[in-house]
């Protein structure tokens, strides 16, 4: 048995006033709608074909069509500078064992055996008479530098040949 739309209770119907919210005209702000594409450029799906072809030609390979090859090794010597290499590595290597062995002296060390001791700022000063040679010797120096050189008089120097007696060649010529 079915019941009418008339024959049902006003309850269960939908309101008259929802019925004209949803009717009657509605002020919206007017918007545009935007398409978006998502689909990939033709840059993307050659990238994607050159990959794509890459990985197939690498699983077809065949290692058949590859020729034999024999490999020659050669025993090279080390030379002048590699055995200088070797040499301060091994130098390197001791020293830095020098300072581990160091560094663990140090911290195993008990410094509760160790007497107590003051020390003593000492600051010397230098004495009355170094200070005196001192300052004479800061005005010599000061004189030499600061020399008038208008006061200077020009003076040939005479370069004398002395010459040798006869006796000094007589004796020359016996030797």
């Amino acid at each position: 048995m079915s019941t009418t739309v008339k024959d049902l209770p006003k309850d269960l119907l939908i309101a008259d006033g929802l019925k004209g919210e949803l009717l009657k005209e509605h002020k919206l702000k007017p918007t545009e709608a935007t398409e978006k594409n998502l689909l990939p450029t033709a840059e993307d799906v050659q990238q994607e074909k050159t990959h794509q072809n890459i990985l197939t030609g690498i699983a077809g390979f065949k290692s058949d069509s590859l020729k034999p090859t024999e490999t020659m090794e050669k025993i090279v010597l080390p030379g002048e500078d590699d055995i200088k290499t070797e040499k301060t590595i091994q130098g390197v290597l001791q020293a830095e064992l020098a300072r581990d062995s160091s560094l663990s002296a140090v911290s195993d060390f008990e410094w509760v055996n160790l007497k107590k001791a003051e020390t003593a700022d000492k600051n010397s000063v230098p004495s009355t008479e170094s200070i005196t040679q001192e300052a004479e010797h800061i005005k010599l120096k000061d004189g030499i530098e600061i020399i008038d050189k208008s006061k200077l008089s020009h003076k040939d120097t005479m370069e004398k040949n002395i010459l040798p007696t006869k006796e000094v060649i007589a004796l020359e010529k016996s030797q």
